[in-house]
């Protein structure tokens, strides 16, 4: 007996904008064919990445070093208990889970630390960067690469 409420068909992309094309000044395009860069997936993280997979976003960068831990499932609403194995990287789960909120929207992922492994080629690609970071020696090499 197939469950037919438990559907895994691609949505349409349209269907995720009718709500966005009301506002006159919204552009339903510009918004879907934007690259965001998104550096780390903490709880700040993971509050940009649900938005923005909400709105429909074309492609998202996941950037983040750091794997789950059990302390984080209080503040992120994209990871679960299961996620807290020790092996699970932040990027990746995250990433599986925009997957899992919009289909439509392109996820990758760079597991590593924005100040040693992202050159300015990448920064270059992106639309927009959103800093999700505590360390401040992070958030000013964003910054001078952004201005660069």
């Amino acid at each position: 007996m197939e469950d037919k409420s438990v559907n895994k068909l691609k949505l349409e992309p349209r269907a995720w904008d009718k709500t966005y094309q009301l506002i006159s000044w919204w552009d339903v395009e510009k918004v879907r064919s934007a690259r965001v860069m998104v550096v780390g997936a903490g709880a700040l993280g993971n509050e940009v990445l649900k938005n923005l997979a909400l709105l429909n976003v074309g492609e998202i960068l996941i950037v983040d070093f750091d794997i789950i831990e059990y302390s984080n499932l209080s503040r992120s609403v994209l990871y679960r208990e299961e996620d807290c194995t020790g092996d699970k990287y932040k990027c990746e789960v995250a990433a599986e889970r925009i997957r899992e909120i919009n289909p439509n929207v392109k996820v990758k992922t760079l597991q590593g630390d924005i100040i040693l492994d992202v050159g300015l080629g990448i920064f270059k690609r992106m639309d927009a960067v959103i800093g999700c970071l505590d360390n401040r020696l992070a958030r000013l090499f964003i910054n001078r690469h952004c201005h660069k």
